[in-house]
């Protein structure tokens, strides 16, 4: 049962961050005045909703193909389920890490200096240093699909299957 322990783990640690800290910062009466609708508040979005409902999904998840397998099948599994839980967790810091809250950050700096609507305009959002950091998001993103969310959809296919099998048979 230690991946579901992590999974509660890092959904106490992304309940933290990403509702804690960023719903914390982007709620500030002053600082949600000028941010609302820059890149802070998906910051805070992915943060908070994939980082405590999505990783409270998996954790679930993970204890049910945990009771549907014996130990010699949950061998076979664990493996995906540890990937998964790497990948979920590094591609999810890295989308905040490279991506949202860096970007979120300069729009908010520019909302200040130049305006709301300046922030918002392609003069802006053409920038070389904005359109690099949206490219950033690239490896996170693969790094969520690919690591994350790849093997757990294996895991839950052999979970499945050794269902199926059980019930046919």
């Amino acid at each position: 049962m230690l991946n579901i322990d992590k999974s509660i783990i890092s959904l106490g640690f992304w309940n933290f961050l990403g509702a804690g800290i960023f719903g914390f910062l982007i709620n500030l009466p002053i600082v949600s005045y000028f941010e609302v609708g820059t890149i802070l508040t998906p910051n805070h979005g992915h943060a908070a909703m994939m980082g405590v409902f999505g990783m409270f999904a998996v954790a679930f998840m993970i204890f049910a193909i945990r009771q549907l397998l014996p130990d010699a099948e949950w061998l076979h599994v664990e493996k995906y389920i540890r990937v998964s839980f790497w990948g979920l967790n590094i591609g999810l810091a890295l989308m905040v890490i490279l991506n949202l809250f860096p970007g979120g950050v300069l729009q908010l700096l520019d909302v200040l200096k130049n305006g709301y609507w300046h922030a918002r305009s392609p003069e802006f959002l053409d920038k070389k240093i904005t359109v690099t950091i949206e490219w950033l998001r690239l490896p996170a993103d693969a790094i969520f699909i690919l690591m994350g969310v790849v093997p757990l959809v294996i895991a839950a296919g052999f979970a499945y299957r050794y269902v199926r099998k059980q019930t046919a048979g």
